[in-house]
């Protein structure tokens, strides 16, 4: 009598959770004919949200702004002041697709290579920075992102999709007016001050071309590869630097793309055979040479433009006296460190010289500096594991270099990731041994010997399947690790094995570390989203949509240049205008001083944020 009892109890309890509980919204990967990772279909409630336009501009300005105020309002409580910290210059250095195992392994690699230790001992020149973050790096339309929309949103303080570049989620391909953002450099030269872009990519790449472009697609770099429906309506990238603010108005702008410029270098050399998607590059259909068109613009300078192709020339250059300068180094990007070739100048000499026409003393109002190690992200695409760490290194030295050259009181230096890769740091390898070597040679045991620095996925798949070296009667697929020479390994084109067959390694979805020192560097804390780091370096740098956030950038320029410049010779008189802080979060209107309310109207409305509309006297 009892069992039946319980069996009915148990079929009635199940019959009731089956009732209650809903199952979770069907997830579908849909096939967007390209290699650009699975579309999610989302539930309805959702697609509606996107539809009706929250993740556009302004959703994303409201987020960035929230969270400044969250920092802020953190810093108060413990009676922190120094958020308020102002900072003249700028420089934000871009390790592309240097995840948090990167760094690690990188820190290593640096050790080893320079022969300092076992390694793990090691510190790279940004580790000792004061403050640290995590920046959330999804794109609107993507789990795991591309560095156009990381680099959109890192640069514009608004997230966007996949490819987007300088452009909010409303963009269109006929319509190249739709979803445009200002960037740091917009704000930067609002203000008086210098801007200049250095990466060893082309400088039409998604992570520099953010900074200046507004464009649909980040693959848009020549004239050549914008489509038909678009020709007329968008500009191609490697123009919109040479016609268009913020990029023509550049001081500095070094890395390599001569071909998307119009400026082919045919007698190139190419030592090294990398392979890739990214190694092959567009040519210009129009045949304008756009680098001899920015000489020309420059011509009657009072001291002219200088245009550089080699480090030769670069080194020459009068950088004190200098204020437009552009060095294009190599017809596609600048190659990999470890296999550099002759006349290619490093990542540390470009910041170098970028930093030095930059620096204008007491005769400028600053400078804002993007500085990208962009060649960490293709070797870990190709799975050139060598490579990618090599680049880190080459990375750190121009950190260091910025450090060397830079007052830290007056100047904020970032350095982050746009983006991880799935590259793994894993095993139990033994102090102090090759980070780029076996994990378990003192585990005779072990079914096989494996690397330390393996992929999820990528090329290196091929390289190390066991094809007809497959042992007989084993389970094993993969190529025993003894079968690769010495040489082959130290080979900068070696491949680290891959478990999943792709002909280009993807990228990680994980949150990605943000070091900063320097003025505002204490407003990166915690874990945000990426967006957030447009507002760091506008409220820091008194530019762009915050610098009214409160009046903090009011008092800072009235201790450096005296109170109320724009007054002239008119008496200065007090302003009871809320700050935009107040307008943005409901605070009470705090007495502040003559314009402490201007607000760039091209970067907001204050209805858009506030809900309703506020008019002024």
């Amino acid at each position: 009598m009892h069992p039946v009892v319980l069996l009915i109890a148990c079929g009635l309890f199940i019959g009731t959770w089956a009732a209650t509980v809903q199952p979770p919204p069907l997830i579908q990967t849909l096939s967007a004919g390209g290699d650009i990772g699975p579309e999610f279909k989302l539930d309805p409630a959702l697609e509606q949200d996107k539809d009706s336009g929250l993740e556009d501009a302004q959703f994303w300005r409201r987020v960035g702004l929230r969270q400044l105020k969250k920092i802020i309002d953190q810093a108060q409580k413990t009676k922190e002041n120094s958020y308020k910290r102002k900072a003249k210059n700028i420089i934000i250095f871009i390790g592309d697709g240097m995840g948090l195992s990167t760094i690690s392994a990188g820190r290593i690699y640096k050790g080893q290579y320079l022969k300092h230790g076992h390694g793990e001992e090691e510190t790279l020149s940004f580790d000792d920075f004061p403050y640290t973050g995590l920046a959330k790096t999804y794109n609107v339309d993507k789990q795991v992102p591309d560095s156009a929309g990381t680099a959109t949103a890192i640069f514009t303080g608004v997230k966007s999709d996949y490819g987007a570049i300088g452009m909010d989620t409303t963009r269109s391909k006929v319509n190249a007016t739709q979803g445009r953002l200002d960037s740091i450099m917009d704000w930067a030269q609002s203000e008086g001050k210098r801007t200049g872009i250095v990466t060893t990519t082309r400088i039409t790449h998604a992570t520099p071309a953010a900074t200046f472009a507004r464009i649909y697609h980040r693959d848009w770099e020549c004239d050549t590869e914008v489509p038909k429906e678009s020709v007329g309506i968008h500009a191609d990238i490697a123009r919109q630097l040479v016609e268009n603010a913020p990029g023509n108005k550049f001081n500095v702008i070094l890395g390599g793309g001569l071909s998307p410029m119009g400026a082919l270098n045919k007698s190139e050399v190419r030592t090294v055979k990398f392979e890739g998607g990214t190694e092959t590059i567009c040519a210009r259909g129009d045949e304008r040479n756009l680098a001899q068109e920015w000489l020309l613009q420059h011509a009657n300078d009072s001291v002219p433009g200088a245009l550089v192709t080699n480090r030769e020339q670069l080194a020459k250059v009068n950088v004190k006296e200098t204020d437009y300068l552009m060095g294009l180094f190599r017809n596609n990007h600048i190659t990999y460190s470890i296999a550099r070739e002759e006349g290619e100048p490093s990542l540390q000499e470009m910041t170098e010289a970028a930093i030095a026409v930059l620096e204008r003393g007491d005769k400028s109002a600053g400078y804002v500096l993007l500085v990208e190690g962009g060649r960490i992200d293709q070797g870990h695409h190709q799975n050139y594991a060598r490579a990618a760490l090599h680049e880190v290194y080459e990375l750190d030295l121009a950190v260091q270099a910025a450090l060397n050259m830079t007052d830290s009181d007056e100047t904020l230096i970032l350095v982050t990731a746009d983006h991880s890769h799935s590259v793994t740091f894993n095993g139990y390898p033994q102090r102090g041994a090759d980070i780029l070597g076996a994990a378990n040679l003192h585990k005779p045991r072990d079914p096989m010997v494996y690397e330390t620095i393996t992929y999820a996925n990528g090329p290196g798949y091929f390289d190390h399947l066991a094809n007809e070296t497959k042992p007989v009667n084993s389970s094993n697929v993969w190529m025993a690790l003894k079968q690769f020479t010495k040489t082959e390994m130290e080979s900068p084109t070696y491949r680290h094995m891959a478990t999943l067959a792709l002909k280009d390694e993807t990228h990680g979805g994980e949150d990605v570390i943000v070091f900063a020192s320097g003025p505002g560097s204490s407003l990166v804390r915690g874990a945000f989203e990426q967006n957030y780091l447009a507002y760091v370096m506008s409220y820091a740098g008194c530019m762009g949509p915050a610098k009214n956030y409160d009046d903090s950038c009011k008092q800072h320029s009235e201790k450096t240049r005296g109170p109320c410049p724009q007054c002239h010779k008119q008496r200065c008189r007090p302003d009871t205008r809320t700050p935009l802080s107040g307008l943005l979060f409901g605070r009470q209107p705090a007495l502040s001083w003559h314009n402490s309310l201007h607000i760039y109207g091209r970067y907001m409305s204050l209805s858009s944020i506030t809900g309703f509309v506020v008019n002024f006297a």
